[in-house]
């Protein structure tokens, strides 16, 4: 990540734009959607500029621009579309120690801005390092398809509940209680319902929210699958975007990984294995005793089967403490060979015996009589049939 994105307070802060040209008209028209004092110095201004000037919403000066005229600036845009004018407004912006944006010019620029989709005070940006604005664009028209103009009188309505909400409920279950309200309003599409209806079920949330329930945490097991954002499961997705704690190994991609929200706690095993000097079991259990109720814990990995040898006698364990667990399988085929020297995937391993992984599981070997009918090996290494209506295989 070369440009670090961030939201900046614009409101009463002086922005200035070099040039009143064609250039400088859509950097203006975005600029006023903020707060800030929009100063334009340049000479034959397009009409939309003088009229935005006697209305008050921007200062125009006939002039160009002068270094004095940077003084407590916090943004500076050259819009003159001219190498030497550009040249000498980047000059002097970092005279000034002013952060500076040449308008369609990426190398002399020390910030851009990026494709925004506006549903204040919902904001999205979207940026691609000057390197495919083209891209951002049709990535900004597929958002403003998925999120309703009215979505911003969500946010604005639910923010004047936020100190009601803090009052009765503590940390975890604050966020739990809304997400489950942005979910059930995204899902229901509630952002098109009237004002007084988003504040009536608001209202009934609360009041019937009970904070002395005791909440319960939960431990995953999530398969990654062939380890790419793109096959997992829209549950181990969903997962990743909320755990408070997740654990992972060498072997996950770190473009899952960045799916995790930024509050997470993200434990990597095999680091932590090499530091302590404990297993990962070890290590999982003792994170597990330290973890504040209601809290979600995700284990990612890639290969269930031998997940359920190293942490099947674990899971007793976690589940003394109140901690509830459970598998979410993935699409991550394993091959094997049929007794006719057939191939088979299975893709995915249903372990219903729950007595049977927890004492532990040994897969030494995957058989079958007849080619496509599958057979996981448990305990003693009798062969146990998988459901065929629930798993698929295919010679």
């Amino acid at each position: 990540m070369k440009y670090f994105p961030l939201f900046v307070d614009l409101a009463g802060k002086r922005v200035v734009i070099s040039g009143a040209g064609a250039t400088a008209v859509p950097k203006i028209r975005l600029l006023m959607k903020t707060k800030a004092r929009i100063e334009v110095f340049g000479t034959e201004p397009e009409t939309e500029i003088c009229n935005w000037h006697k209305q008050g919403k921007i200062v125009h000066f006939d002039r160009e621009l002068q270094a004095g005229d940077l003084e407590d600036c916090v943004l500076l845009y050259g819009a003159d579309n001219n190498s030497e004018k550009d040249q000498k407004t980047l000059a002097m912006g970092e005279t000034k120690n002013v952060l500076v944006n040449i308008v369609d010019n990426l190398q002399l620029s020390q910030f851009i801005t990026p494709a925004i989709v506006d549903r204040d005070p919902v904001t999205i940006a979207i940026g691609t390092e000057g390197t495919a604005p083209v891209l951002a664009r049709k990535i900004k028209a597929r958002i403003e398809d998925l999120l309703p103009v009215s979505l911003g009188k969500v946010a604005t309505i639910t923010a004047s509940f936020r100190d009601i909400v803090a009052s009765k409920l503590s940390g975890v279950q604050i966020r739990s209680f809304w997400a489950s309200i942005f979910d059930e309003i995204l899902r229901r599409r509630e952002h098109e319902q009237s004002e007084e209806e988003i504040l009536a079920n608001l209202n009934n949330r609360i009041e019937n929210f009970d904070p002395h329930t005791k909440a319960q945490s939960k431990y995953y097991f999530a398969e990654t699958g062939a380890n790419t954002p793109d096959l997992l499961t829209v549950k181990a997705l969903k997962l990743i975007e909320s755990a408070d704690v997740i654990f992972y190994d060498s072997k996950t991609s770190k473009y899952i990984l960045e799916l995790a929200r930024r509050e997470a706690i993200l434990i990597d095993l095999d680091d932590r294995m090499g530091f302590e000097g404990h297993s990962k079991q070890h290590i999982i259990t003792r994170v597990c005793q330290e973890t504040k109720p209601g809290e979600t814990l995700l284990q990612l990995g890639s290969n269930s089967l031998q997940m359920w040898e190293d942490l099947g006698p674990e899971l007793k364990k976690i589940e003394k403490l109140g901690i509830k667990f459970e598998f979410v399988p993935g699409v991550s085929p394993i091959k094997a060979q049929t007794s006719g020297d057939q191939s088979i995937d299975l893709i995915s391993v249903f372990l219903d015996d729950r007595n049977g992984w927890k004492n532990g599981v040994s897969f030494r070997s995957l058989k079958s009589e007849k080619p496509g009918k599958i057979y996981s090996t448990r305990q003693a290494g009798d062969l146990n049939p998988v459901d065929p209506n629930l798993y698929v295989g295919g010679n």
